[in-house]
């Protein structure tokens, strides 16, 4: 094994943000040691057309794509020793998720399931699985503080959200577990960092506005629903996300760990 076997693996990458931070990763590849980019998702069936970085990556097998439930321990765990068998695990990037909106009164046991299951589960599944690879694996290959787990939480768990209270909930314990474990791998020089989005220009977003643009909505905030608005005046776009995780993911945020950052245009101020 060379320094060169090197894998970054991002799920929920068929996603709007896990898809841009796949294209970030991509432009930025050099930094992070040519790894391969791994790129895994439920289903990829309902994924946007591939950009043209992302074509001539997946042809030259500079990316992969590989299916993956999160809320299948087992699975988790088998994808990632295939993997990293002869590769060493350079970072994860954790952008699975799944959105549930409503009273909290209102909430049925199967949302909560499918909820908790993915964002919170999930992220027990694989970072544990990803952060038990880091550890058994030779850090002295690579860098100081080059490995990172980083997992995609939102701003909806920083605090009480009327009609987002399950899926708040599981963003919260997603964020809580990726931090308390990094406070355990820190020795290793293993990093782990949350990063918070606000509302974000994905498909997942769209589909919760039924079709319709309500960006000036979000914008303006919703006083009924003690919901602030967004005082840089805009709704993000999915490289405004991405772009950050791949900066925490890089050596250039070497001395960054157990952080929390809110990429919601102030609208948590935090």
């Amino acid at each position: 094994m060379s320094t060169t076997d090197q894998v970054l693996i991002v799920t929920g990458a068929a996603g709007g943000i896990g898809s841009a931070v796949v294209s970030a990763l991509l432009a930025r590849r050099a930094e992070h040691g040519d790894a391969r980019i791994i790129a895994t998702d439920l289903d990829f069936t309902r994924s946007a057309d591939l950009d043209p970085a992302q074509e001539t990556a997946l042809a030259s097998g500079a990316l992969v794509r590989r299916a993956l439930d999160v809320t299948d321990a087992a699975a988790v765990s088998a994808l990632l020793t295939e993997l990293c068998g002869t590769a060493l695990l350079r970072g994860f990037v954790h952008a699975a998720g799944v959105l549930a909106t409503g009273p909290a009164v209102d909430t049925t046991p199967e949302q909560a399931a499918r909820v908790l299951g993915v964002n919170a589960l999930g992220t027990v599944h694989v970072l544990s699985a990803a952060a038990r690879v880091m550890l058994a694996q030779d850090a002295g290959r690579l860098g100081t503080a080059a490995r990172s787990l980083t997992t995609v939480a939102s701003n909806a768990g920083n605090g009480p959200r009327a009609g987002f209270a399950v899926y708040g909930a599981s963003k919260a314990a997603a964020a809580s577990f990726t931090r308390s474990l990094g406070l355990e791998v820190a020795v290793a020089g293993i990093r782990c960092n949350v990063v918070s989005p606000g509302t974000t220009r994905t498909p997942m977003v769209a589909a919760m506005w039924d079709g319709a643009d309500r960006s000036a909505e979000a914008v303006a905030g919703d006083p009924s629903a003690y919901r602030a608005g967004i005082p840089l005046g805009r709704v993000a776009e999915a490289e405004d996300i991405a772009e950050t995780i791949e900066f925490l993911v890089s050596e250039r945020a070497r001395h960054v760990t157990l952080a929390e950052l809110t990429v919601d245009g102030g609208a948590t101020q935090r």
